[in-house]
């Protein structure tokens, strides 16, 4: 149960404990009322019980018999249902009046012994067959011989109407108000817990892109104002290492490109000698790949830093996006024919895109390099260029493995890699990706994957006529 319960919004486990505490107290407070009522009804009973027995006294000491009390009541009490008796130490039933007196005694031998001890008595007991309750006096009578005892009895008819009735407007107004009450609450709670929604719309949508932006911190100075501040000095700290980490990523892949392209320059003339032997030649040319894959690493890490410090420029201008499809299937092919993928294109008259064509071709040699790569032989990857609205789109589809979908959202993580097979035997670094993401979203478009496990995976990205106003810019 408290599991369950934990599961729950705030506001509504705070709207359940409302209505718990409150429903206790209600029931406390209607049980107060109801013993109360009935314990003051009652005793108005006794007073007149008490006021009837001593006239009734008064008459029987004037040698008066119950017998021919009036009609309308016994000695003055209320007219109905009235008893009274007069009776002998042993019980017996000297003398009675009243129409709903009945034959037995009303008081039990205890009773009787008590009452002749020197003590009143008051009980409740149910007369005659529909059970009336009644409320019971008995007093010692002293007399001329040996004392006996009289008892007066009034029914509770009234005290039990009034206090049903009071139960019944209790159990129709306690769940009326249960219910006000837990709108109330509910309102309350929603009301309370605002500004831990405003908190929570605004922490969602802070991402790496915008580390800058903060969580509105209320004006009271209560628990969420605190969290309101704690939440901005975290936030503070994360941009600020994340910060520094970018600052690192980039100035240390500005500080390797220059001795990584000298280290290729030397090997490339190392490999140019006449005289090298075959084993040496093997080694060089081995070291050669590796240090060219390596400055295509710190390239893609240079060009990520400069997206995360929107310091990335990009040279505009008016492109055909089905040309540039078209120069690099004409570019892949021969990796395709290789691999024994069919590589076909497919195209639609778009309009032209103000883009950088140098970074265009890269997202688009790195999804077309990815499709073919990862399609095994006898497979297919098509690319497609189509109309957008204001521009063009272009997808890259594959008969590959496909990806699952609880892997999908990290497709474009850096240096995510889903596959197994997506390994560093394909020559990939978990950038390609990452880099297609950032150069279309730099050109103020959207990219997205679709895959079906087993079936094949599409990649689909969309540009603008002409990218935002904020992208750095260069025009030749």
């Amino acid at each position: 149960m408290a599991g369950w319960l934990a599961r729950l919004p705030v506001r509504v486990r705070l709207t359940a404990w409302y209505l718990g505490l409150l429903a206790v107290i209600l029931a406390t407070l209607g049980s107060f009322l109801l013993l109360r009522l009935r314990a003051d009804l009652v005793a108005e009973t006794d007073q007149v019980l008490d006021t009837q027995a001593v006239a009734i006294l008064g008459d029987a000491d004037a040698g008066a018999r119950l017998e021919t009390t009036p009609a309308t009541g016994v000695a003055g009490l209320p007219a109905g249902d009235t008893a009274a008796q007069l009776l002998s130490p042993t019980g017996t039933v000297l003398d009675r009046g009243g129409p709903a007196t009945p034959e037995r005694p009303l008081l039990t031998p205890a009773m009787v012994r008590r009452v002749l001890g020197g003590h009143q008595v008051r009980a409740e007991m149910r007369l005659g067959s529909l059970g009336v309750r009644y409320r019971v006096l008995g007093l010692r009578r002293a007399g001329h011989g040996s004392p006996t005892v009289l008892v007066v009895a009034a029914p509770l008819s009234d005290v039990d109407r009034s206090v049903d009735r009071l139960r019944l407007l209790l159990g129709v107004a306690g769940p009326i108000a249960l219910v006000l009450a837990g709108v109330g609450g509910w309102l309350l709670a929603r009301a309370a817990l605002r500004p831990v929604d405003q908190m929570t719309r605004q922490a969602g949508v802070i991402g790496t892109h915008r580390l800058h932006d903060r969580v509105s911190v209320p004006d009271a100075a209560d628990e969420l104002t605190r969290l309101a501040r704690t939440l901005n000095g975290m936030l503070d700290r994360i941009e600020h290492g994340l910060v520094e980490q970018r600052r690192l990523v980039a100035d240390a892949s500005h500080e390797l490109r220059t001795p990584l392209a000298v280290m290729r320059a030397e090997l490339e003339v190392a490999l140019r000698a006449d005289n090298l032997p075959a084993d040496a030649a093997e080694v060089l040319a081995s070291t050669a790949e590796e240090a060219t894959r390596m400055s295509k690493i710190v390239d893609d890490l240079l060009t990520l830093a400069h997206r995360d410090e929107h310091r990335l420029e990009l040279t505009l201008a008016p492109v055909d996006l089905v040309s540039v499809a078209s120069a690099v299937t004409t570019q892949l092919r021969p990796l395709a024919d290789q691999g024994g993928v069919r590589l076909t294109v497919r195209a639609a008259q778009v309009p032209s895109v103000l883009a950088d064509q140098a970074r265009l071709t890269q997202v688009v040699t790195n999804l077309v390099d990815n499709a073919v790569k990862y399609t095994g032989p006898d497979g297919g990857v098509e690319v497609r260029v189509w109309r957008a609205d204001g521009g063009a789109g272009l997808t890259v589809t594959d008969s590959g493995p496909g990806i699952a979908a609880e892997d999908l959202p990290r497709v474009f993580d850096r240096f995510s890699r889903l596959d197994p097979a997506r390994s560093r035997a394909c020559g990939g670094s978990g950038l390609g990706l990452a880099i297609c993401k950032a150069l279309v979203e730099a050109h103020g478009g959207r990219i997205w994957a679709n895959s079906t496990p087993g079936t094949g995976s599409s990649f689909v990205l969309t540009l603008p006529a002409e990218p935002p106003a904020a992208a750095h810019q260069t025009t030749p």
